[in-house]
């Protein structure tokens, strides 16, 4: 038997394994946690860009992004319904090359970005369990905080591995379940906040800039926050061999997830504002950071015009590195209710640091899936070891190549890499934009497929590839102004990484492994 045969046997007897369980309610809990996973880190937006500013681009940003976005996944997901999702579409497009570059820039982000929520929800977690920031002794045994927080994001990583090997299905139920209990904190949050604003009548005019701010600066750095905040949609097609009826299931779980992430910021980002949180310029204190470490956030705030005394009259210590967070917004929510009731505001703030610990586990779940399932796809199409194909008996999930992403996830949350974040943002960008290149690309090369196309002909497809293209492009000039050329440096240093990799293993991985058949379902590709 030839090398051909018996290496397209092997992945076909393991492709006849892989299981397709993900339904609507499984997928909108992995979809959800891919795009937004709660209000936290929707801050910034308020912070930098003003609260005026802040709600138009929360309301535009699904118009001029998510929606084109969700199309094009739409049409996409329709035409290609196989495992490794969008590594498919830009390798049909633009040839394997292309294709295996996308997929290795997501890995890579993927690796040092996701990494980053379990040591996040030990972070939170460390409001209970002080241990986790401080240390303890275990007789005469000193253990720092650092290794516990670690020990404790293990842990996270290692119970989500397990969930992952059970199934995308069990994995999502988990996520809706997660979303539910997180969602309840933020909604208490709210009705406090929303019963301020009929108490106490605070203005409901709150102004459109920051102080000194332009409105050029306010609109670029809140739109890249807004971005980052609605994007995502196409990471769950990664697992595209495993979604029922995907036609019909993707759209369903997308058009859940939009509306479920609309209210998931507008809710708490209005209560907050308009409940206490915003009044007397308090809205400046959102999301603010430090601009050297270990100055505090004081001499950045005093940008804005806010001096020492100030900051004393809001009982705000400048020394600190960050501004309110979800939690201290709770705090101040809770404070306008009742001054004279501490315990209240403190349980708000409790309550709400549960909810990031809970958002933060989900974001790992949903963004952690592709890291599982590309290697996969890639493995599948020859263009990764054999043995990543590996398929449970019993769950129907690449067990292998999900252990392979548990592992590495445990080492990369020994740091959080946070200096990569104009790598990562920069990479995700690019894969986005030829997946729209993709979608143009294969409308003149596959005419006749069957897909669901993006409606409005070829209006509706420019219409639809103008709004993302937009912003990409501005959020890439907006890094390249704030941190000149040279901080793309690292980016196209691990591109050309991916680029040596190809081609050894276009000659001597891939031989003998036929390129997988995209356009049709996975028990399709094993009756050609």
């Amino acid at each position: 038997m030839s090398e051909l045969s018996d290496k397209a046997l092997k992945i076909r007897a393991e492709r006849k394994k892989l299981k397709r369980e993900l339904t609507v309610l499984p997928l909108f809990g992995l979809l959800y946690f891919t795009v937004c996973g709660g209000a936290f880190g929707t801050e910034g937006i308020i912070g930098y860009s003003g609260p005026g500013m802040a709600l138009i681009l929360l309301a535009i940003t699904p118009i001029l992004f998510s929606i084109p976005s969700m199309l094009m996944v739409r049409e996409m997901s329709s035409l290609m319904p196989a495992e490794g999702g969008f590594y498919h579409w830009v390798k049909q497009a633009f040839g394997p090359f292309a294709g295996f570059i996308v997929a290795w820039m997501n890995l890579l982000t993927s690796w040092l970005d996701v990494s980053i929520y379990p040591v996040l929800a030990a972070y939170y977690m460390g409001f209970f369990l002080p241990a986790l920031r401080v240390g303890t002794t275990i007789g005469e045994l000193s253990i720092s905080g650092k290794a516990l927080s670690w020990l404790f994001s293990l842990i996270l990583i290692w119970g989500i591995v397990y969930l992952q090997i059970r199934g995308a299905r069990l994995t999502g139920l988990t996520a809706d379940w997660l979303g539910l209990l997180m969602m309840i904190p933020l909604l208490i949050m709210s009705v406090f906040g929303i019963a301020n604003w009929l108490r106490h009548g605070f203005d409901f005019s709150l102004p459109l800039l920051p102080e000194g701010e332009t409105i050029w600066g306010a609109f670029s750095v809140g739109l890249f926050i807004a971005m980052w905040n609605y994007m995502g949609w196409e990471l769950p097609s990664s697992a595209g061999g495993e979604i029922v009826n995907p036609r019909r299931t993707y759209p369903i779980a997308m058009a859940l997830t939009l509306v479920a992430t609309i209210f998931t910021y507008a809710l708490p980002v209005s209560a907050g504002l308009f409940g206490g949180a915003g009044a007397d310029g308090k809205y400046q204190l959102w999301g603010i950071e430090e601009n050297e470490g270990g100055e505090g956030i004081g001499p950045t705030l005093e940008a804005y015009g806010i001096d020492s005394n100030q900051l004393q009259a809001w009982g705000i210590d400048p020394s600190r590195s960050i501004g309110w967070q979800y939690p201290d917004i709770a705090e101040e929510i809770g404070r306008v209710f009742d001054p004279s009731n501490p315990a209240l505001s403190r349980m708000l703030g409790i309550l709400v640091t549960f909810s990031a610990v809970l958002s933060m586990t989900g974001l790992f779940i949903g963004n952690s899936l592709g890291a599982g399932r590309l290697p996969y796809a890639l493995a599948e199409d020859g263009m990764m070891p054999l043995w990543l194909v590996k398929t449970h008996p019993k769950y129907g999930t690449p067990y292998v190549a999900i252990l392979i992403a548990g592992v590495l996830f445990s080492i990369f949350s020994l740091g959080t890499f946070a200096f990569l974040v104009v790598v990562d943002v920069f990479m995700d960008a690019i894969a986005l934009l030829l997946q729209f290149l993709a979608l143009w690309k294969l409308r003149f090369s596959h005419p006749n497929l069957p897909r669901d196309k993006v409606p409005g002909g070829w209006i509706g497809l420019a219409l639809v590839t103008l709004g993302p293209t937009f912003v990409i492009g501005l959020a890439v000039f907006s890094q390249i102004l704030e941190e000149g050329l040279s901080s793309l440096g690292m980016a196209f240093l691990m591109i050309l990484v991916g680029a040596i990799l190809y081609v050894p293993i276009r000659k001597w991985v891939k031989p003998g492994v036929p390129d997988v058949n995209p356009f049709v379902a996975s028990e399709e590709n094993d009756e050609e």
